[in-house]
């Protein structure tokens, strides 16, 4: 097989393959994200009935903080009492209306729980924040405010942390707030919380996930869940809870195995269905190609056919041109009256024996090319003896056709060339004038040199090239029309010429013309030596 005909194989079998392998990695890209959304949709859901759970722990407390509020009075030592017999109460505080602090008033003797509070809760008392939480929004449009609020929660910080204030505006327009024991509260929480379960045993098949109740600072509250995440892990999902933690977080940690996003069953049909494709494509490629190679076996046993049937005619076409010469010598013998018709008549046999000729060297040229072995073999002359000489050889055609030969040559040095491969070239375009541009009844031959290059134009006054067909009449086998009852000819004429052209280290090309057509023919002809 050759290198052409692998790497095409290959395209033929590779490319669909890749594209089937890329879209079906896409898809199974897709598939994994939806998988994943899925996942983290209904831990996202988990997490929030967690986070329901502690929301309804602060209402049941509010709602008890709410009755505990509701004072007669507010004499210090009745405040200092009820804070005494209540658990749930850190510390009592009244506020007035405009914020002015009544309990514990540092102006009365304090305890040492009350002068600590009011160490830690100056700016709060300063900045006024509970006052502020419990009044109108006053800055928004008047159809979008919202009556004050009676009651709520205030987060602050102090120490080791969040520390949290239940606050209620009784209807006289003061402020009650009860400052919460922090290590109380958040154990009351997490008594709420699901139970911490004992490490999993080794024959467990798998952990259950890890869910971490974290701080602002990031530490973890508690966690359950017989999971242990590596140090330093990131949470799989993770959400805020609600007023008043709205600065905490709950965190879900999986196993390795829990978060596989992607079926296997998608990678398996992934792989069983490239490998049939695969294999449907390779056995497509297998046909295609021993169809081609059978269709060019064919073209090869053509191709040899008619180099060999062409050699078999060089041999009696020689025998025709010998004794056509001998027939011409013979009649020259004649007196001149009887000699004029048989010699025209010879004649015709000369030219169509040597058109005969140029049409099998342009097969014989073909197949040594179609063979790779197309090859020059250049020696000194001179380029316009060389053209001059063929034209002599074209010259009873062209007489015969009416068509007038001019030759402006100017391509007189001595140089290295190829006289069959020119001959031939020339050969192909001067046959092209006969048989198509005939009705212009004119050719124009010029040549020149320049440095060591030899330029040669034939030009012509026929019908000319249409645009759309000026390149591809050089293509092999393309004839500008299929009539075979017009010109004949194998269409091999002009691909011929150009490839030994470019062979010659030039080119043939078709140049504008105002009439007709114009080849312009140029050969790399260095200097010979001595010349």
């Amino acid at each position: 097989m050759a290198k052409k005909q692998i790497v095409l194989f290959l395209l033929i079998v590779c490319l669909p393959l890749a594209m089937l392998a890329w879209l079906g990695a896409r898809i199974v890209r897709d598939e994994q994200r939806m998988v994943r959304q899925r996942f983290d949709d209904l831990v996202a859901g988990k997490l929030r009935d967690v986070d329901r759970t502690v929301a309804s722990f602060f209402d049941d407390r509010g709602r008890e903080l709410l009755s505990l509020t509701e004072l007669p009075g507010f004499d210090p030592d009745t405040l200092r009492e009820v804070a005494r017999g209540e658990p749930l109460v850190g510390q009592l505080l009244v506020l007035g209306a405009d914020g002015t602090l009544i309990h514990p008033h540092p102006a009365n003797e304090l305890n040492d729980a009350e002068r600590d509070f009011l160490v830690r809760a100056e700016q709060v008392l300063i900045d006024k924040d509970l006052v502020r939480a419990g009044s109108a929004d006053h800055d928004a449009p008047t159809q979008a405010r919202t009556a004050a609020p009676t009651h709520g929660w205030y987060a602050w910080y102090w120490g080791p942390g969040l520390n949290l204030i239940f606050w209620h505006r009784l209807e006289s327009g003061r402020i009650v707030a009860v400052a919460l024991p922090r290590a109380r509260w958040i154990a009351d929480l997490v008594a709420e919380l699901p139970e911490t379960p004992l490490p999993s045993s080794p024959d467990r098949a798998a952990p259950d996930p890890r869910i971490a109740l974290v701080d602002s600072n990031g530490a973890t509250v508690y966690q359950w869940g017989n999971f242990e995440p590596a140090e330093g892990a990131r949470a799989d999902v993770e959400i805020r809870l609600s007023e008043p933690l709205a600065s905490w977080r709950l965190q879900y940690f999986a196993p390795a195995g829990q978060l596989a996003t992607t079926p296997r069953g998608a990678y398996f049909g992934l792989v069983v269905g490239l490998v049939a494709a695969g294999v449907a494509l390779a056995a497509m490629a297998v046909l295609f190609y021993r169809e081609y190679a059978r269709e060019m076996r064919e073209a090869l046993r053509r191709v040899n056919f008619v180099n060999q049937v062409s050699h078999e005619l060089k041999t009696p076409l020689t025998s025709i041109r010998l004794y056509a010469d001998l027939l011409e010598s013979d009649l020259m013998q004649l007196d001149a009256a009887d000699a004029a018709k048989p010699q025209e008549r010879v004649k015709v046999i000369v030219g169509e024996s040597e058109r005969l000729g140029r049409l099998i060297g342009n097969v014989l040229t073909f197949a040594r090319q179609q063979r790779g072995k197309l090859a020059l073999r250049p020696g000194a002359g001179v380029i316009d003896d060389a053209i001059a000489a063929l034209i002599e050889r074209f010259e009873p055609a062209m007489q015969q056709k009416g068509i007038e030969v001019r030759f402006e040559g100017a391509a007189a040095a001595r140089v290295r060339f190829d006289a069959d491969a020119l001959a031939q070239i020339l050969g192909n375009l001067f046959g092209n004038v006969e048989k198509y541009a005939a009705a212009g009844k004119l050719m124009e031959v010029t040549s020149f040199q320049q440095n060591e290059r030899t330029i040669v134009t034939v030009a012509d006054r026929g019908p000319g090239i249409a645009p759309a067909q000026r390149q591809k009449v050089f293509d092999a086998f393309y004839r500008i029309s299929d009539n075979i009852r017009g010109v004949v000819g194998a269409g091999i004429g002009l691909s011929i010429a150009r490839e030994l052209a470019r062979l010659h280290g030039g080119d043939l090309t078709l140049v504008a013309s105002q009439q007709g057509a114009c080849f312009r023919v140029e050969l790399h002809t260095p200097p010979a030596e001595g010349g």
